[in-house]
């Protein structure tokens, strides 16, 4: 899941794709003939790689007479590809897995670049903000996969030790209050109080988890540059005043926020639900001490969810099969028991909605105290609205980083600091 989620598109492979003509978008009736035939070639990585191998054993029971050919590749290398295929609609597989932030800018460079999907795709079948990520200028570019939506991991034990119960927790300003009791209560297996949660105090992840909780984002529907809102700033105001209050426990890297698992370290994580396989594989040992809950509210208003991470799948245009891969990829992302089978072996949570209803997703997990996590989750993430990345996303996170990094550590006023990053951007974009 780290995988999927954290890593992010390299400023190279987005300068090559920047730099490479539009005029070969059209010309893929070439690729066409050199690779026409019942076969399909798919790029993806790790676990998503190994599902769509299940996917097409399943799919070949009905279609014996289709070949699949699987390439697995990290993000870094999808991407890279991309940037050197996309322009003359040779070498590109049939079936490509992409991180759901980076689908617009991929299709905003290349308009012609992926085949459209809203024949086969049905809006009302998937959360709201996994048919944003899809959907570039009007038009469906892509079929939605894994959903990231975010929730409150948090330690039951320390909780009871502090006389703290998940009901008290109503909004961020209970939440500080909570962190504090707890770090004046609570001490980790080392000795050390315990912290309320983590953050990257150089990076814009907490941030734009409450940007999105308070339906904020970099970018409005007409893709003009917003991150000084009235919900951003806001949301920077809430996060500096959670950060200023001492509860939080800072981490450089990823190996960092595991080890605040391992170590025991922090009282709650608010995360995507892909963390909850981090949690059982880094804390085997606290089975039972762990719970979900809600996201605090920003004073005033009602609990929403946030999001992290997740993937979607995307045709090229160009490729010779365009038919068929549709087929498959229909099925293997609307096959209800390919669906659980995905959640259940790698993790892989389905923005597709008519799968909640199987029971899986609702039966009491023994290691969150036997509480159905999932249904808080599918909650949380049928309230994240659909959000408008654009093809510079990239960019605009981060200069994001380096605007949180000047709150966070320097004691920049949050209006100010987003004033400027909105001056920056928009100097960049030009909108």
């Amino acid at each position: 899941m780290k995988n999927r989620s954290k890593l992010l598109i390299s400023a190279a492979a987005l300068s090559a794709a920047a730099a490479l003509s539009l005029s070969g978008c059209g010309g893929g009736s070439a690729a066409k003939e050199e690779a026409a035939g019942n076969s399909i070639t798919v790029w993806a990585w790790d676990v998503a790689l190994k599902q769509l191998q299940a996917a097409s054993e399943k799919f070949k029971e009905t279609h014996p007479d289709v070949e699949f050919t699987f390439e697995e590749m990290g993000t870094d290398q999808i991407y890279t590809k991309l940037a050197t295929t996309l322009s003359t609609g040779k070498g590109l597989a049939d079936v490509i897995l992409l991180e759901g932030e980076q689908v617009s800018g991929y299709a905003s460079k290349y308009p012609e670049g992926f085949s459209e999907l809203s024949d086969i795709v049905n809006a009302d079948d998937f959360l709201p903000v996994k048919m944003g990520e899809v959907t570039v200028n009007g038009k469906v570019v892509g079929f939605p996969w894994d959903a990231g939506p975010v929730a409150l991991f948090y330690r039951t034990d320390y909780f009871e030790q502090a006389g703290i119960s998940p009901d008290d927790i109503k909004d961020w300003d209970d939440f500080i209050e909570a962190g504090k009791k707890i770090g004046e209560t609570c001490k980790t297996p080392s000795g050390d109080p315990v912290k309320m949660f983590p953050i990257s105090p150089n990076g814009s992840g907490f941030w734009r988890l409450l940007l999105t909780e308070n339906n904020g984002a970099f970018f409005d529907a007409e893709g003009n540059t917003v991150v000084n809102s009235t919900e951003a700033v806001e949301a920077m105001e809430i996060a500096k005043k959670i950060y200023d209050s001492g509860i939080a426990l800072n981490y450089s890297d990823w190996g960092e926020y595991e080890g605040t698992v391992v170590n025991q370290s922090v009282a709650t994580i608010p995360e995507a639900v892909w963390m909850a396989g981090t949690i059982k594989d880094k804390g085997p040992d606290q089975s039972g001490k762990w719970g979900v809950m809600n996201l605090p509210a920003f004073p005033g208003k009602e609990a929403q969810g946030s999001t992290n991470g997740g993937s979607d799948i995307v045709i090229p245009a160009a490729s010779a099969n365009v038919d068929i891969a549709k087929e498959f990829v229909q099925f293997a992302l609307t096959d209800t028991q390919l669906q659980v089978d995905g959640f259940v072996n790698y993790g892989l949570f389905p923005s597709y909605i008519p799968s909640y209803e199987d029971p899986t997703f609702s039966e009491p997990d023994a290691y969150f105290s036997n509480q159905n996590i999932y249904q808080t989750f599918i909650k949380l993430g049928e309230t994240v609205p659909a959000i408008n990345y654009t093809e510079n996303f990239n960019e605009a996170l981060n200069a994001a980083g380096s605007a949180s990094a000047k709150v966070y550590l320097e004691g920049a006023d949050p209006k100010t600091a987003l004033d400027d990053l909105q001056k920056d951007l928009v100097s960049k974009f030009g909108k």
